[in-house]
């Protein structure tokens, strides 16, 4: 009777535990790709800035994969203007990004040591 009484007492804390360590794995998740943003908005900014004259109005939509030390793979960029030149200097400057390392908790939650991202870039005319 006690090990049925604590087996189930087992599965009661567990069952209280799970939405609280879900949350917890939430919060870091939209941690890290806020950081995983931040890196990319930076590197393809700085790179893009060198040519302003070659800026124009335009999206580009970035996806990076990432492996559990943070190293990007399988870069892609495209742009509703299908800007090359933009295009070709965002991947380039995302693929020698240095990101940070994938959170343990992540890898833990998904099975897996790779995550994708998408990155969204608005650009204006230059001033």
């Amino acid at each position: 009777m006690r090990a049925q009484s604590a087996i189930a007492l087992l599965v009661i804390m567990s069952v209280r535990l799970w939405p609280a360590h879900a949350a917890d794995n939430a919060a870091v998740g939209r941690s890290y790709t806020l950081q995983v943003n931040d890196v990319a908005r930076r590197v393809v900014l700085a790179e893009l800035v060198k040519h302003p004259e070659r800026i124009h109005r335009m999206s580009m939509k970035c996806t990076i994969q990432l492996d559990k030390q943070g190293h990007p793979q399988n870069v892609k960029v495209v742009s509703n203007t299908h800007n090359r030149w933009a295009e070709d200097t965002a991947r380039r400057a995302l693929a020698a990004a240095k990101f940070p390392p994938l959170p343990k908790g992540l890898i833990q939650q998904s099975s897996t040591d790779k995550a994708s991202f998408d990155y969204q870039l608005d650009l204006g005319e230059p001033r």
